[in-house]
């Protein structure tokens, strides 16, 4: 009897194996799921595309969500091992989507392996699927420079979701040494008279455990003192696992680090990741980076080192209108005046028919929904309540600080919030954010990391999802600077469309919003009409958004690493070229281009630093200090008012929008991150009153956190405690109050007069503690009265544009005690001994 032929024989050179075209690839595999019947047209698009340019070395490539891109991903790594361009590694954020690439090339039939020493891995037979971590750290199993172990080649890299992968990627070339650890002390000390000298008063907060306090060490000292800092650091190179896995990656450019200190630990981290730390990633003859339609993609330059040259080129689909459906409200703009409670209320009701997920920046915001939340996430139990979702309805779950690298398909999330702007966490990362604060370069930021929060809740271009886009902070960050123009096109096309939706619902009460929620929620035909024409021709920018600034910088710190300082500051020369006209960031450029020439010439970057710091105030203070000016008196508050008013808003919503975000920073917080916003929060609400406002602790080191001017030579002298939580002032905190107030008399001479003012919890002082007579304390408690009382302020003049009126400002002024002569009677208290 015959038993069959042996077709094998026939296929020993199948197209699975041998072509280069990932279509045919695709089609020729003889196990795939019945779910991969075909390609979709965007992939094959795709794929054609990087066909023909597949051999340059950087290729961006840029999908919608939904798109298919780990398919796209898989058959283009195949393509590279039919060719010979082997190994091939594809890469992601975490292990986790490590494991659901992994179930999706078996379900393909491509044979992968997570095994780096695997000898099919090796031989080019099966692609490693990994994640960022195991790749880049100081052990890598890929090997390290310097170090003597033999080196795992790669011939062809992809990083999916590149955008995803770029914190764990900061994370491993940033060495934190927490307070505990016994080099925190030794470097403490030894920096302890330059950062006195940038200010004795914050590092007397951070002998005290002050929460909040963050300062950087200046770039020459920290370079001057290399030797003693490596005496201080080598030693402990392998006594915890940070040192262990980051060391190693550091190490050779200590001296270009930018270093903080904060009350909790030490963070030192390069300019750049020096990614050639990891030859074998570097040396890949093909490097694919693919990444959702994000609109800056200067990161990829910044901290992967590539080649701008062809990924500003990016390959796309030939649309990009595949996205899936979101309706976008922002509550501050179709409801003015609605209230933080008046949402979270709607949207627990929403939730108990739909799975609501509301996406917080911090832990303390995330206190607000506690209650009525089912489950609360942050990276530790994360892809626990991934799996919960998608399983079934939840009801509300808060994720904290998740912007990206989850999947939340269908009724997972139908309704996704976005509660307040990304937060800065890490000391060098608040003061980079303080520093850039309302410049292009972090607006550009906030906008990619709000745009990856949207793009948890659509997950295919036939899903759908109603965003609401909360708190006045981010709803301020769209429309300032043209916010909304740096999202991606089909993302501002959404917005378009949902602009249309705001004005009509302008006049219809909030408690209506349910019922147009659940037209996009229910598909209704003619909004699904409307979402679909919205996306209708949008295609994607034949160019991606490389920054000139980011090329430069990465060329800059390429050339420090080889010791040429001098080109390093000249390269650096360009970045600030290219910023101009945005001088927070030109001041904040400099100060790197300094640091470089600092190490050639300290005297020419002394001069740097000057120029630095009178572009932008937040910078570090050159070792000569900084001249104070004094804040001038003003002679007319409601004038003055106005002036600012109208300079800073269009229209009387952007107004109440603006204010709402003062005041949402001028909440008492005991979060060491809100300090800084909460002191920024009172100079801008001078300016708003029509007050001279100036920051003399934070601008020269000395002096109060705020100094206002009420007129007629009168000034306010204020100290903030907004994370106070004693119920009574302590000695420190009246000293500072009464060492504010001997350089007010230093700096002003006697025709000049001054309130000290305390912002604190409680006015009754510790028995040990003594305040100056004149003093006063703004309690919580009359700050809550205050803040209602700014509130009705702006909407009483954003009714028929009054804040451009004089008169009507003198009027609510003094209807809601804001005038500068009554405000210390109308809100201090004098304080009590207990």
């Amino acid at each position: 009897m015959m038993v069959g032929l042996d077709f094998g024989r026939l296929t020993r050179r199948s197209v699975v194996d041998t072509a280069t075209e990932p279509r045919r690839i695709f089609a020729a595999l003889p196990t795939r799921a019945p779910k991969y019947a075909r390609p979709w047209d965007v992939q094959t698009q795709v794929w054609d595309r990087w066909h023909g340019r597949r051999t340059e070395s950087d290729l961006l490539v840029k999908m919608n969500t939904g798109g298919g891109k780990t398919v796209v991903g898989l058959m283009m790594l195949k393509s590279c091992l039919n060719e010979g361009a082997g190994p091939a590694v594809y890469i992601t954020p975490d292990i986790y989507l490590a494991n659901q690439v992994r179930a999706e090339a078996d379900a393909l039939g491509i044979e992968t392996t997570d095994d780096p020493r695997s000898g099919r891995f090796q031989s080019g037979k099966a692609i490693l699927i990994t994640h960022i971590h195991k790749v880049i750290n100081g052990l890598s199993v890929f090997g390290v420079m310097g170090d003597t172990r033999q080196r795992i080649e790669m011939g062809s890299v992809l990083v999916d979701d590149t955008h995803a992968c770029l914190a764990t990627l900061e994370d491993q070339y940033t060495l934190t040494i927490s307070r505990g650890h016994a080099a925190y002390n030794e470097l403490a000390n030894l920096f302890d008279d330059a950062l006195r000298d940038q200010s004795p008063s914050a590092v007397r907060d951070l002998a005290e455990d002050v929460p909040g306090v963050a300062l950087r060490i200046p770039y020459w000292a920290w370079a001057d003192r290399h030797e003693q800092v490596l005496n201080v650091l080598h030693p402990h190179r392998e006594s915890t696992n940070k040192f262990t896995f980051v060391w190693p990656l550091i190490r050779e450019v200590l001296h270009l680090c930018d270093t903080a200190i904060s009350y909790s630990e030490i963070e030192i981290k390069p300019p750049c990741p020096p990614i050639d730390r990891i030859p074998s990633l570097v040396a890949a003859k093909r490097r694919i980076y693919l990444t959702a339609t994000l609109a800056d993609d200067s990161v990829l330059v910044t901290h992967f080192d590539a080649a701008p040259t062809t990924i500003a080129t990016p390959i796309t689909p030939q649309t990009a209108d595949d996205l899936g459906d979101r309706m976008i409200l922002t509550p501050l703009e179709t409801h003015p005046g609605t209230t933080d409670d008046e949402v979270r209320d709607f949207l627990v009701e929403q939730a108990a028919r739909h799975n609501v997920v509301v996406i917080v920046p911090s832990r303390r915001r995330a206190a607000f929904w506690r209650d009525v939340a089912a489950a609360e996430h942050d990276s530790t139990t994360i892809h626990d309540g991934v799996r919960s979702l998608r399983e079934g309805h939840v009801g509300l779950v808060v994720l904290i600080n998740r912007y990206d690298g989850i999947d939340l398909p269908g009724d997972a999330c139908r309704i996704l919030a976005l509660d307040g702007l990304p937060e800065a966490y890490s000391a060098l990362d608040r003061i980079e954010a303080l520093a850039l604060d309302e410049s292009d370069a972090m607006i550009t930021r906030q906008i990619q990391r709000i745009e990856q929060g949207m793009g948890r809740g659509v997950r295919s271009n036939d899903d759908h999802c109603v965003v609401l886009l909360l708190g006045s902070k981010l709803t301020q960050r769209l429309h300032r600077a043209g916010g909304a123009a740096k999202f991606s096109p089909a993302t501002h096309a959404q917005l378009l469309l949902s602009e249309q939706v705001a004005d009509m619902l302008h006049g219809v009460p909030f408690t209506e919003l349910g019922s147009v929620i659940n037209q996009c929620l229910d598909r209704d035909p003619e909004w699904v009409t409307a979402s679909r024409d919205a996306l209708d021709g949008v295609t994607y920018p034949t160019t991606s958004t490389i920054s000139g600034i980011a090329v430069a910088e990465r060329e800059a710190f390429r050339l420090a690493e080889l010791g040429r300082y001098r080109d390093a500051h000249d390269k650096m020369r360009e970045a600030i070229t290219a910023a101009s006209g945005d001088r927070r960031h030109e001041g904040w450029l400099k100060q790197r281009a300094a640091g470089y020439l600092h190490l050639t010439d300290p005297a020419a970057a002394l001069q740097m630093q000057r120029s630095a710091q009178i572009d932008n105030r937040a910078v570090l203070r050159p070792r000569d200090g900084v001249e104070y000016h004094r804040l001038s008196s003003i002679a007319d508050q409601a004038r003055q008012a106005a002036e600012c008013l109208t300079t800073r808003y269009s229209n009387g919503n952007d107004l109440i929008v603006g204010v709402a975000a003062i005041l949402e920073d001028l909440s008492p917080d005991p979060d060491p991150a809100s300090v800084p916003n909460f002191e920024q929060a009172v100079h801008d609400l001078g300016l708003h009153l029509g007050l001279g406002a100036q920051r003399p602790e934070r601008d020269t080191g000395e002096g109060p956190d705020v100094l206002w001017s009420l007129g007629e030579l009168a000034y306010l002298v204020i100290e903030c405690k907004s994370g106070s939580t004693t119920d009574a002032i302590w000695r420190h905190d009246a000293e500072q109050l009464s060492h504010s107030m001997d350089w007010f008399d230093e700096k002003y001479d006697h025709t000049c007069s001054a309130t000290p003012i305390l912002i604190h919890k409680s006015l009754m002082l510790h028995k040990q503690a003594s305040a100056r007579p004149a003093a006063r304390v703004v309690t919580f408690d009359n700050l809550v009265k205050l803040r209602d009382a700014v509130s009705k302020y702006a909407a009483a003049l954003a009714a028929d544009n009054g804040y451009r009126d004089t008169g009507k400002i003198s009027a609510q002024l003094a209807t809601w005690g804001l005038n500068g002569k009554s405000f210390v009677q109308k809100w201090g208290v004098a304080p009590r001994k207990t």
